[in-house]
């Protein structure tokens, strides 16, 4: 390997828990223990923990995959004006050798003109044995790179038009890279000329066509760009109106051809596409076993005013089954739907997934799939990241991918827009984490995310038992790939995971930690850790937390931040308030014990219970900030009715 910069040195002696910092090695990782021998670069990089928009690349070295005990020469040449990377196999007789290049001996001089590391690195998760290494130098006489030239955006002009309708009032929308302005036709027949167009925003218009099929086409004339033609998209839509005033009624027996009724109800596609702004879509009691991931795509979307809706009819209990047959169950794309009341279960992969903004998901359970129970994430520039959505009183248990490693219950990340808010929520004996809100150098930081009266608890590990004994899963874990993201978490529990309850994974931002409890995590209650490249106040907030260890094989917490001594931390013997004498015993507490699970009321919002609770006569009740208490549950009442 070759770096520009090889960062700050890391902590002496190096505390468990702290190994990975920086996290650059998933890169790695994931990558040789995939293909085997690559040429990996990553260029545009001008800070040391990464930049935002750097470009990364794998090439293939050898067709061998992934070889185990089984010597390879690897060699590394930097030249006046490239560097030159190869492998040479042996074990199969004559020497094979493979060789990649990358133009431009100056990458490594953008934020060290004068200086570079060589050297080798192992990734997480494997181990490797380096012999017979040598290193020559010779002058250099090197050659600036070619400059790249300044990217020009294509004209492009792109329809948002949905081909099914419940309504002849037909909802067109679409986008274009430059301005403009656009004509719409209906079957050759024009209903709207010169309609002005921005990249800036979509342009959106309600236009009558007829029940049946018919062809909305429009054309785009660019005003500026490298290419003046204009360009016509078409698409094909097929109107079909049912009653307005009532929901459009599903059952696992229902078909196209229903007429949304309980006596002639419709299958979930079709309701989903003929639904109209403001009216629901109602599922009858049963179970639902689609053949191919229900997907509800951005042209279907509902209007702030007016949001679609999708649930359960009322007091009915509704299971969509994948069989492990399909890769998701759901995929909300669309903006503006209130989804609730379902249990998504047996996918092979994701049970939920969405891009999509300004959506509400419900009393939802995300239960036994291949991947993550409910995930968050958007691709493209970040305004386009999915952003404002709620996710509340939902539960995400037992999902488990083949690897046991990357299965969550809930996450937000790989590109997250601003405003995602997760209220309510229980995470549970899913293989990886209860939350993670992950994010790579290469999309740059997600947006911050609000986590607020959540529960976590016995991640790393499944219902029945399995993986008991591993050392992963998480509560709630907040970060990735160094990045700096200002999360804010407040009266979030999370208990009996299989890692840590609260960690930064490597997030050094000035993440906001309020009214928390962490009690009997394996590893950690809290890992906030110190970062090479920002200072500790530059690093979260933390205030009221509480921690509490009842097991002899507890960990201190490790914070780095702004840490007050409203925050009750444990300090590998016991539970004392930073800087302070005061001390938290189990006799604090109504309970320690931890429960079989968590009521909710009728309204489907979380009752905490007795667990963690503290009894009004602890110094818990009111020793926090301006005289709150400390933790993220409620103390019980004084008998006086005094706080």
């Amino acid at each position: 390997m070759v770096r520009d910069l090889n960062g700050g040195a890391r902590q002496d002696p190096m505390l468990d828990g702290f190994e990975e910092v920086p996290a650059a090695s998933n890169y790695a990782s994931t990558t040789v223990l995939r293909q085997g021998a690559v040429a990996m670069t990553r260029t545009g990089v001008t800070e040391p923990w990464g930049t935002v928009g750097s470009e990364r690349r794998t090439e293939s070295l050898g067709s061998y995959g992934v070889l185990l005990e089984t010597p390879i020469s690897m060699r590394l040449e930097r030249t006046d004006d490239s560097f030159v990377m190869s492998t040479t196999y042996t074990h199969a007789g004559e020497p094979e050798t493979y060789t990649r290049e990358l133009q431009g001996a100056d990458w490594v001089q953008d934020i060290e003109p004068d200086l570079m590391t060589v050297g080798f690195f192992v990734s997480r998760n494997a181990a490797v044995t380096f012999s017979n290494a040598s290193l020559t130098l010779s002058e250099a006489n090197t050659q600036p790179r070619p400059a790249t030239p300044e990217q020009v955006t294509p004209v492009d002009f792109n329809l948002r038009a949905p081909e099914r309708s419940g309504t002849t009032d037909y909802p067109f929308a679409a986008t274009a890279t430059y301005s403009g302005t656009v004509d719409i036709s209906v079957d050759g027949t024009a209903v709207a000329q010169g309609l002005e167009i921005s990249p800036e925003s979509e342009l959106q218009r309600q236009i009558e066509l007829p029940v049946g099929t018919s062809t909305v086409a429009a054309t785009y004339s660019p005003a500026a760009g490298p290419d003046l033609s204009p360009i016509t998209r078409s698409v094909q839509v097929t109107v079909r109106e049912f009653h307005h005033d009532d929901p459009l009624i599903v059952s696992p027996e229902g078909s196209p051809e229903g007429n949304g009724t309980a006596e002639s109800p419709l299958d979930i596609m079709t309701a989903i596409e003929h639904v109209i702004p403001g009216q629901a879509v109602e599922l009858l009691e049963g179970t639902y076993q689609p053949s191919s991931t229900i997907r509800i795509n951005p042209a279907y979307a509902g209007t702030e005013e007016a949001p679609k809706t999708l649930t359960a009819r009322e007091g009915a209990e509704v299971i969509i089954d994948g069989r492990s047959a399909i890769s998701e169950i759901m995929r909300a794309d669309a903006d503006h739907w209130v989804i609730s009341h379902l249990e998504l279960t047996r996918a092979a992969g994701n049970g939920m997934r969405s891009s999509g903004s300004h959506n509400v998901f419900d009393s939802m359970v995300f239960s036994y799939n291949g991947g993550t129970g409910f995930q968050l994430s958007g691709s493209g520039d970040p305004e386009e990241w999915p952003a404002h959505n709620l996710v509340t009183n939902s539960t995400a248990h037992d999902n488990r991918d083949p690897a046991d490693i990357n299965a969550d219950g809930f996450a937000a990340k790989l590109g997250v827009g601003p405003g995602n808010v997760f209220r309510g929520n229980v995470a549970h004996h899913n293989i990886d984490d209860g939350w993670d809100l992950y994010n790579r150098t290469d999309e740059g930081p997600n947006f911050p995310v609000v986590m607020e009266d959540n529960i976590a608890h016995h991640n790393g590990q499944l219902s029945d038992g399995y993986n008991a004994d591993s050392n992963v899963g998480t509560g709630f874990k907040v970060g990735g790939e160094g990045l700096p993201v200002d999360h804010v978490l407040t009266g979030n529990l999370a208990y009996a995971n299989n890692l840590d309850g609260f960690s930064d994974n490597f997030n050094p931002g000035q993440i906001q930690l309020t009214n928390n409890t962490a009690v009997d995590n394996k590893r950690f209650n809290f890992i906030f850790r110190t970062n090479p490249y920002f200072e500790p106040h530059e690093q979260g907030v933390f205030r009221n937390n509480l921690s509490v260890f009842t097991t002899d094989r507890a960990r201190a917490d490790q914070i780095s931040g702004d840490v007050d001594s409203s925050n009750i931390l444990f300090t590998g013997t016991e539970s004392r308030a930073e800087g302070g004498k005061r001390l938290v015993f189990p006799r604090d507490f109504v309970s320690l014990e931890q429960p079989d699970g968590h009521a909710r009321a009728e309204d489907g919002s979380l009752i905490f219970g007795e667990f963690a609770q503290p009894t009004f006569r602890s110094i818990l009740a009111d020793g926090g900030t301006d005289g709150d208490h400390i933790g993220a549950i409620t103390p019980t009442p004084h008998p006086s009715g005094k706080r």
